[in-house]
């Protein structure tokens, strides 16, 4: 992998970003189409801003998109490839059977003997159903299952880093010759901020495709505490921003191997307004604030575990802090667990173990 350091992934994303600011301050449905773009086929100078652009997607919370009230198995990842189609894209879903929230980057591991992955077509919701036809992909969408036998109700599902992992090493290969240009992983049907990144099926999809050099993004819009705003979870306004931010990150040349962004949309209710995407920082608490609930003895039993209060923000320029303020969260991230500061103490106890 070719190493891009950190700081200058951030300015050059905070060069786009500063475009994609501009796009939605004034309105404008897209940014201005690239003249000199460096990935797939040269638009012309009135064509659609991401024309000719492979578009691998995925999610956490299933290819299926059964349901269609709240959103929560997939809708997300149908309104942004709705969008991507629109503006040119050329879209492949290749994404988990069933709900996978919470995933990470998990892999299925295939121990002493293999193990069978089926990649099986599905259906588009019928609202869907024609966004995509004219790309060389035909729209075609994919639920992948840990089975040798066709994908059910009751087949195990493949998590979103399995996805990326089939779709990337062989199958996408049987659409394009070359490519994808990027991995796009959501919308997801609730936020991913602070410490829950960690936990996030959604990042660790964009995680797992960083290793294999694709520039990544992962989507996702905030779920309102209000339980009664539930069904307005801003999938659409989402992917309208995506198309923003991915057309101005390719004017600019940014899609290069070493991009991999964590956006969260903000859901903004009655009589507030939307902030300005800002670049920010992973920050330390956890927004779900989960609590477990009753006293188990020291012989074992059962806790119940339910969300609470977010604990503080206690980081500067942190994205579960510009969420709250209505503002659009983006943070750069490297994708490697690897730390290479602040290890003086470790060094030295290590050195006396030899």
């Amino acid at each position: 992998m070719r190493p891009v350091p950190l700081a200058a992934r951030l300015a050059v994303v905070g060069t786009a970003l500063a475009a994609a600011v501009a796009a939605t301050v004034s309105g404008s449905s897209a940014a201005p189409a690239p003249t000199q773009p460096a990935q797939s086929a040269k638009p012309g100078p009135t064509a659609a801003p991401l024309a000719g652009l492979k578009v691998l997607m995925t999610n956490d919370d299933s290819a299926q998109g059964r349901d269609a009230g709240f959103g929560t198995d997939g809708k997300g990842l149908y309104e942004m490839r709705r969008a991507l189609c629109a503006a040119g894209a050329d879209v492949l879903v290749v994404a988990p059977w069933a709900q996978q929230s919470g995933a990470g980057a998990r892999m299925t591991p295939p121990g002493f003997s293999p193990v069978a992955f089926t990649v099986q077509a599905v259906a588009p919701p019928a609202a869907y159903a024609g966004d995509c036809a004219t790309g060389s992909t035909g729209g075609a969408v994919f639920g992948v299952c840990v089975a040798a036998s066709p994908c059910g109700s009751g087949t195990p599902t493949a998590s979103p880093a399995d996805t990326v992992n089939v779709a990337l090493s062989r199958f996408a290969a049987t659409y394009w010759s070359g490519g994808p240009d990027l991995v796009v992983s959501g919308t997801n049907f609730g936020q991913n901020i602070g410490a829950t990144v960690n936990h996030s099926g959604t990042v660790g999809a964009v995680v797992t495709a960083h290793e294999y050099d694709v520039p990544a993004i992962a989507f996702s819009a905030e779920v309102p505490r209000d339980l009664a705003q539930i069904p307005n979870v801003p999938f659409a306004a989402t992917a309208d921003f995506g198309v923003r931010l991915i057309a101005a990150l390719r004017q600019r040349r940014a899609l290069d191997d070493g991009l991999v962004l964590n956006v969260n949309h903000p859901f903004v209710g009655a009589g507030e307004k939307l902030g300005r995407p800002v670049l920010t920082d992973i920050g330390l608490s956890s927004d779900l604030g989960l609590t477990f609930l009753d006293d188990v003895p020291r012989t074992g039993g059962t806790y119940r575990l339910v969300p609470g209060d977010p604990a503080p923000e206690t980081r500067r320029n942190a994205d579960t802090t510009a969420l709250a303020q209505n503002r659009i969260a983006i943070s750069a991230l490297d994708g490697e667990w690897g730390r290479t500061t602040g290890r003086g103490r470790v060094a030295g106890v290590i050195a006396q173990l030899r």
